[in-house]
């Protein structure tokens, strides 16, 4: 629908007041402006839908990889964790193993010290025994007999 303005352009000169102009059909600037526009919206309409698509792909391929990330992550933990249970479990075994080492090794020394002791205890019994005995007889020769 034109408007007053438009409908007054359409009555205004267009030339130098004077000389009269060839007669002509008003221009009608609407219609040159929507028509030298409408090409360039339908590229921009066109840019609009290739980028609609755009974005639509790359949400899709967003999700998809969002999806993939957290499958490898999960694959990630799972290992991680398997991992985590062998190396304790080497540790339990390495730390057994020493501890068996060090249980033999305080066992060997306690059956050396064990010899020794008898080895010492043999040695003095028969000493001691000599002096024992020689007491006792002492003191029996030493009671008054009745």
């Amino acid at each position: 629908m034109a408007t007053v303005g438009n409908i007054l352009q359409r009555f205004r000169f267009h030339g130098v007041p004077g000389v009269p102009a060839p007669a002509g059909v008003p221009v009608d600037r609407a219609r040159e402006i929507e028509a030298e526009l409408a090409p360039v919206f339908s590229l921009v309409e066109s840019a609009q839908h290739r980028a609609s698509l755009l974005v639509e792909e790359a949400t899709a391929d967003a999700v998809h990889r969002r999806g993939e990330s957290a499958e490898r992550s999960h694959r990630m933990l799972a290992q991680a964790r398997l991992d985590a249970d062998i190396a304790r479990a080497e540790s339990a075994a390495a730390r057994l193993t020493q501890a068996e080492m060090q249980s033999r090794a305080l066992i060997a020394e306690a059956r050396s010290e064990a010899q020794r002791i008898d080895r010492v205890a043999a040695e003095r019994t028969a000493g001691l025994v000599e002096e024992v005995v020689g007491r006792v007889l002492e003191m029996g020769e030493q009671v008054p007999r009745q």
